[in-house]
């Protein structure tokens, strides 16, 4: 019997399990991952050649752990293949390699009783095993971006080209087929950050491609430079400044700064147009490179809403780490640009799109088209109860309540925050049951009592300061998991979920599908400090605190100093029983 299982090895799964032995370092902690190697997007099988992380060196790395700058480029971008190296070495540093267990591909999660005092625990089921795994409590790290997303094309099965998911991108076997000379015409699906990296592999092995994007939908992802004013535009995300101009609701309760109060809350037209003008400008400077008009290819990338992409988001944003493939999009002459659906497969390697038009001697089709937000290793019932989206219903009652405190959360989110009853796109009707009931997006929404805390999810916000906030999170679960935080009863934890995803869902227009907060970590995160009682304003003064970068490092011994102040409680309570007695 486990104390803890965590499933996943990635960036998350790591740094949960190493908070977690920091805190309980006696603990019985085993890491459980699908892939041959650990690194979970960053793992070996899912690099290619030419894929670079978006975020620049020193940003990417955990608090603990200064990432060398030996493979780095010049300019900054990391290699895949060193980012994969520094979670190797992370594991290594924090004995984590010891504890972790691959090519197991947990297929079956549930809660059932102890056959010996009938008490509840956890039983993991591995694919193509007959081992049953028990454990006390797990931290599910699998995020957002584990399960593919491949649409159903009808003649799939008559098509006589190949159809995979990018994720595939670096699997032995697709790097073979991409660099055989017989494979000439690929079709790519999809205009996310994904889409743009396959593209650029296969114009740099020789292809000629064809790029189709839906026209419905968020359209294609608006892709930033490299840098901006002289200065890495990644770093944009890591200042206070943003999320000055971003409505959000992570503030401390019934506290409002004079700036969210004047530009934010309840604000008038003036204010609004301050805010929707900052972010134009913004998007103004950050799409000028590309030159959008100077080729019908590049019309077709146009992000959807124009200057208003960058605040509303109806795609995900992406730096475009290889600027040069705007060069051959212009040029059109080996890859062609379609806003269409692809609607079918036929034989000889066709490629039907929502036109009636066919794309012909399509020897492999990538489909770059997201992932599922369900976790399939629940059944659905389960995936409810623990906080997830699911296929399931909830019981009418439980359907009925949380159908009244999603009305009642929008209503008040866009009272709160009048901006966001200017979103272009107004959410439209959805089940409750598609949302994510996560209280801090980290633990269930009905787990009441510390010995009832038994499950967490580290990794299921989709944000621009990945390191910053997995470190935040992974602190947050392992005192929830331990007992060590006070979160309030069941009913206030589901009014702030239900305001939370009213939120998003009005914030972030692709933050209907998964939980979001691109431009907001920075205050999600002071949340879950100010929750855990440690200052997350880690800069010597008010106008570093603003205007500064932010780096993982500023927040280097965040645990030691939970740990210090859980020691203190512990000494305050025993002399509090010694006075009394």
């Amino acid at each position: 019997m486990y104390d803890v299982i965590v499933i996943g090895a990635g960036w998350c799964g790591l740094v949960a399990a190493k908070t977690y032995l920091q805190a309980c370092p006696d603990a019985q902690v085993l890491i459980v991952d699908g892939d041959s190697s650990i690194g979970g997007t960053w793992s070996k099988e899912r690099l290619y050649p030419h894929l670079v992380a978006e975020a620049h060196h020193g940003l990417f790395e955990f608090s603990d752990l200064p990432m060398s700058g030996n493979s780095v480029l010049p300019d900054g971008r990391i290699p895949s293949a060193a980012v994969h190296a520094y979670l190797v070495e992370y594991a290594t540093k924090y004995n984590l390699i010891e504890r972790i267990r691959l090519n197991t591909w947990i297929e079956n999660v549930r809660r059932e009783p102890l056959a010996d005092d009938n008490s509840l625990h956890w039983t993991l089921t591995a694919a193509g095993s007959q081992e049953q795994l028990q454990t006390k409590k797990i931290i599910i790290t699998t995020g957002l971006t584990s399960e593919p997303l491949i649409p159903s094309l009808p003649g799939r099965e008559e098509f006589e080209g190949e159809v995979l998911h990018s994720k595939a991108l670096g699997h032995p076997r697709t790097v073979g087929r991409i660099s055989d000379p017989s494979v000439r015409h690929v079709v790519v699906y999809g205009g996310s950050k994904s889409a743009f990296d396959a593209v650029y592999l296969l114009l740099r092995a020789g292809k000629t491609v064809d790029w189709v994007i839906r026209e419905e939908g968020g359209g294609p992802s608006m892709m930033t430079p490299l840098s901006i004013l002289g200065q890495p535009s990644f770093r944009l995300n890591n200042s206070r400044i943003l999320p000055l101009f971003s409505p959000h609701p992570f503030g401390p309760p019934g506290e409002l700064s004079w700036w969210r109060r004047v530009v934010h809350h309840r604000s008038g037209r003036w204010a609004q147009f301050i805010v929707i003008m900052f972010w134009r400008v913004m998007a103004y400077l950050l799409q000028r490179p590309w030159g959008y008009d100077a080729s019908p290819n590049g019309q077709r990338l146009k992000p959807l809403l124009g200057l208003d992409s960058l605040f509303w988001s109806p795609a995900t944003l992406g730096v475009m780490t290889h600027p040069e493939l705007w060069d051959e999009i212009h040029s059109g002459q080996r890859v062609k640009i379609h806003r269409e659906a692809i609607t079918g497969l036929g034989r000889d390697k066709r490629v039907i799109l929502s036109s009636g038009r066919e794309l012909s001697s399509a020897d492999l089709v990538v489909c770059a088209t997201g992932w599922h937000a369900r976790h399939s290793f629940f059944a659905p019932e389960d995936q409810l109860a623990v906080g997830l989206p699911s296929t399931a219903s909830f019981d009418p009652e439980s359907q009925q309540r949380w159908m009244d405190l999603q009305g009642t959360a929008d209503r008040e989110i866009t009272e709160e925050l009048p901006i966001l009853q200017m979103n272009p796109v107004p959410p439209p009707p959805l089940r409750c049951e598609d949302d994510h009931h996560l209280y801090r997006f980290i633990a269930p929404s009905r787990e009441v009592s510390s010995h009832e805390r038994s499950i967490a999810f580290v990794g299921f916000l989709r944000t621009a300061g990945a390191p910053i906030v997995y470190e935040a999170q992974s602190l947050w679960a392992t005192a929830y998991l331990t007992g060590a935080l006070e979160v309030p009863e069941a009913p206030q934890r589901e009014r702030e979920i239900a305001r939370t995803n009213a939120w998003i869902r009005r914030r972030y227009l692709c933050g209907r599908k998964v939980p979001f907060a691109l431009f907001d970590f920075l205050p999600y995160v002071d949340m879950l400090y100010r929750d855990l009682e440690i200052n997350s304003h880690r800069k010597p003064n008010p106008i570093a605190e603003i205007c500064g970068l932010y780096r993982p490092q500023d927040f280097r011994g965040v645990v030691s100093e939970w740990l210090a102040n859980q020691r203190a409680k512990d000494m305050k309570g025993v002399e509090n029983v010694v006075d009394k007695s």
